[in-house]
């Protein structure tokens, strides 16, 4: 089975990728994820060039749109870069703020097996609230945010009834849906998770069935952080579990606050400083966690990265690593 796995960053999250990188290389070995460059440095575009997994910027594309209006372009991304999704049997998407946990190559092999018994192009997580389209439009205040998604949603004949997914972690089999959700993110106005809200649409204007995915479990986020619990395992990195449920991934995004950590910031790991903008975890088990996964980056790339600028050599030492951020 040929998968294809996919994420995105900019220059300023780079930190955050980086996390993702390595829970991604420890958790799914042999296999490799490909960037988006949603508007990386030269020297980071340099590094995932050297890692052979730089997805480059298609030449018709704004640089000076938002970011999501990229993310939304992954089939234009793909297609650049020679990546034909028909050669695979699903794309998956990973957002760059994703922390991997205990999940394998079996698992996602599984979702795309269950995805052809029930003839599903789209594999997606329901919003970890259960809201359906309609209820996440009434959810924000003041009603007009939501307007453009709201014509969106009346002029396509979607039913305000279906329910509503995450665009964090996807997997789709349809090139079709793709270039949909290019489109109907572009003709949007920027408002309010648009780029969310083009993905409802063009899934459900498929007619195919989506094969919806336990978001608790597979992009733990939210108010499931507060119930997640480390647990060690010998000789390897810790699992996590919400209850008896395993968590596949952590996801460094909650719409309430207390939730996450966003801090200008530098991390020393032995004589190596890679200084950024740090998006973590709150809560310092977890946050910890995602510091000795970058930190075990970092060493390992430390001379690649010393030599494009982007980590720095440091005037002291430390046994280990050190981490010193503020808001």
């Amino acid at each position: 089975m040929r998968l294809l796995f996919v994420t995105g960053s900019d220059a300023a999250f780079f930190p955050s990728l980086l996390i993702c990188l390595q829970s991604f290389s420890e958790r799914i070995a042999g296999q490799k994820i490909l960037v988006c460059d949603y508007g990386l440095t030269d020297a980071q575009r340099e590094f995932l060039r050297n890692l052979e997994l730089l997805l480059d910027r298609p030449h018709d594309l704004n640089p000076s749109n938002d970011v999501f209006y990229r993310k939304a372009a992954l089939l234009r991304y793909l297609r650049h870069n020679s990546h034909n999704i028909e050669d695979y049997d699903a794309v998956i998407w990973i957002d760059g703020d994703l922390t991997l946990m205990k999940v394998g190559i079996e698992d996602f092999r599984a979702v795309v097996a269950e995805m052809r018994e029930v003839g599903a192009n789209v594999a997606a997580c329901s919003e970890p609230t259960g809201q359906s389209i309609g209820q996440l439009i009434e959810l924000f205040s003041p009603p007009s945010a939501m307007q453009p998604f709201a014509r969106l949603v009346e002029q396509t004949g979607v039913s305000p009834l279906l329910p509503y997914f995450s665009s964090g972690l996807f997997f789709c089999r349809s090139g079709a849906i793709l270039s949909h959700w290019d489109d109907l993110a572009t003709s949007l106005d920027r408002h309010p998770l648009f780029e969310q809200n083009a993905f409802n649409v063009a899934l459900h204007c498929d007619g195919a069935p989506v094969l919806t995915l336990d978001c608790e479990a597979w992009q733990a986020q939210g108010t499931s952080l507060d119930a997640v619990r480390l647990c060690p395992s010998a000789g390897e990195r810790p699992s996590a579990f919400v209850g008896d449920k395993n968590i596949k991934t952590l996801h460094t995004t909650s719409p309430h606050p207390g939730h996450l950590a966003i801090l200008q910031g530098n991390l020393l790991v032995s004589y190596v400083e890679l200084p950024g903008i740090f998006k973590l975890f709150a809560a310092e088990q977890l946050r910890l966690h995602q510091l000795e996964l970058l930190a075990l980056f970092v060493i390992t790339h430390s001379e690649l990265l010393l030599r494009l600028g982007i980590c720095r050599r440091s005037s002291q030492v430390c046994n280990g690593f050190q981490f010193s951020g503020r808001p």
